[in-house]
């Protein structure tokens, strides 16, 4: 198995661990003991931050392990059309109302999703420059900005 396949598939599973419980680092060296890799767990959480894939990780170097949580860079590259969908879905309903904050957790496909699933999303598309945020009383509120409205007009032409 080659270096790709590995991150891929460590990736992959720090995703599915992020839908048991958002925004909780997990043990990666436990899935790379079921590879046989589990020696390898420094290096390949150091390189998964390196390419900004996690969003957090601690590592144990007495007890050779590494505890990390996906980011949504990493989401998009295990899940990218999961994550283009729920882009658009925000993007669209942003449009709607371009001028107004909207409640992130009211926005549809976002009404299920834990504090820390949103806020990683919320922090995804700041850093694409798509949205303003602004927090007010515990919630956090959104807005398209013209570099997101100028997204949206490119992908309408791209569909």
């Amino acid at each position: 198995m080659n270096t790709s396949e590995i991150l891929n598939q460590t990736l992959a599973w720090l995703y599915y661990k992020d839908q048991e419980s958002p925004g909780s680092m997990w043990d990666i060296s436990s899935f790379l003991n079921t590879l046989g890799l589990k020696t390898e767990s420094q290096l390949i959480g150091l390189e998964l931050a390196e390419r900004g894939y996690l969003r957090t990780y601690f590592r144990y170097e007495t007890r050779n392990s590494f505890n990390a949580a996906i980011n949504m860079s990493g989401i998009q590259q295990v899940a990218p059309k999961e994550v283009h969908a729920l882009t658009q879905v925000i993007l669209n309903t942003l449009n709607s109302e371009p001028e107004k904050y909207h409640d992130l957790s009211e926005i549809p496909g976002l009404e299920s999703k834990e504090w820390a699933q949103l806020a990683e999303f919320a922090r995804y598309l700041l850093k694409q420059g798509w949205i303003e945020a602004n927090s007010r009383e515990e919630k956090l509120f959104v807005k398209l900005t013209i570099k997101g409205s100028i997204y949206l007009r490119n992908q309408d032409t791209i569909a």
